[in-house]
């Protein structure tokens, strides 16, 4: 690891300290020449969360930094909610970088992220086809091969980066969302029609709900990328253990807590061997049905093949 990384990084922080002190503990380690911090307000009426925020905000005092870094600071003073904080967050970086490394407070990054980060931005910096760099590889037990990242259409947001070519495209409003055409646009993604359906509800109730929630940003960046014909690159380890059991969005009943605190593991680079940019089909297809789909019923994937015909 280099002494002095010079990939600028967010970090979106809100009302977990002992979360975000985790995550900056190892973006400490990395000694960044640049770092953006993004904290939404607290919200109105829920006590103790000022002090929470407040919390947050001072791990990132300047007597915290015992290295030269060109700190950037965006310390909300009204609530934006999940949606438009982190859009807001993220464009406000824009305005100053070409490429960027985004992590929120409850992605805790193996430090060989930061190196896989670094390698796509510069090999794919010039490729518009590749938009997103996910840090999180789900479904481990599929085998991609030898190579050390592949591609998917899916861009995971748990520890990912991207470039302003890429995250100029973003619309938040989903405003170019026409459902008839976009179904089809979908479908050339993925032919099954299980498996497009899935995504052509999940956009339906975004755009409708937009409005009204402000919860949802990662939708519409997903949305951006297929209607861009957009690859993530997805490394052969996962990278990120998510933390965030509890959180804003965490029901008490949730009993689905396959998704958090996965082991998170070593990126090496093989330059032996020459990935094509192109998506890995059969590792999408299981990803769906195993992840997306895991805790559907037959009854609810028979009305998504149903609903396909619609």
């Amino acid at each position: 690891m280099e002494a002095a990384f010079d990939i600028p990084v967010l970090l979106i922080t809100f009302n977990r300290p002992a979360y975000a002190e985790r995550v900056f503990d190892k973006v400490k380690l990395l000694r960044r020449k640049q770092l953006f911090v993004f904290s939404d307000a607290p919200r109105m009426g829920k006590a103790g969360e000022d002090e929470n925020v407040n919390q947050c905000r001072a791990l990132f005092d300047k007597a915290n930094f015992d290295w030269d870094c060109e700190v950037h600071q965006y310390f909300s003073t009204a609530n934006m909610g999940c949606g438009p904080g982190v859009k807001t967050a993220i464009t406000w970086a824009f305005e100053s970088v070409e490429k960027l490394i985004v992590l929120e407070d409850d992605c805790v990054p193996d430090l060989s992220f930061f190196d896989y980060c670094k390698t796509m931005l510069t090999r794919y910096e010039m490729d518009p086809k590749v938009m997103h760099i996910a840090g999180t590889r789900w479904d481990n037990e599929f085998d991609v091969g030898e190579c050390d990242h592949f591609f998917c259409t899916v861009g995971h947001v748990w520890g990912w980066a991207t470039w302003k070519r890429a995250w100029k495209l973003y619309d938040y409003r989903m405003t170019s969302w026409e459902k008839n055409r976009d179904r089809e646009m979908i479908r050339n993604v993925y032919h099954k029609r299980i498996l497009y359906q899935f995504w052509v509800n999940c956009f339906v109730d975004t755009f409708k709900n937009i409005a009204a929630t402000n919860h949802t940003w990662d939708y519409q960046w997903q949305y951006t990328l297929f209607k861009n014909g957009g690859l993530s690159t997805v490394p052969k380890e996962n990278l990120i253990t998510n933390i965030g059991k509890q959180g804003v969005h965490t029901k008490d009943n949730d009993t689905d807590v396959s998704s958090f605190n996965r082991k998170a593991g070593q990126w090496i680079e093989d330059k032996s061997i020459i990935v094509k940019v192109v998506p890995n089909t059969a590792y999408e297809k299981y990803h769906i049905r195993n992840f997306f789909l895991r805790n559907t019923t037959f009854k609810q994937r028979l009305k998504l093949y149903i609903k396909s015909f619609m």
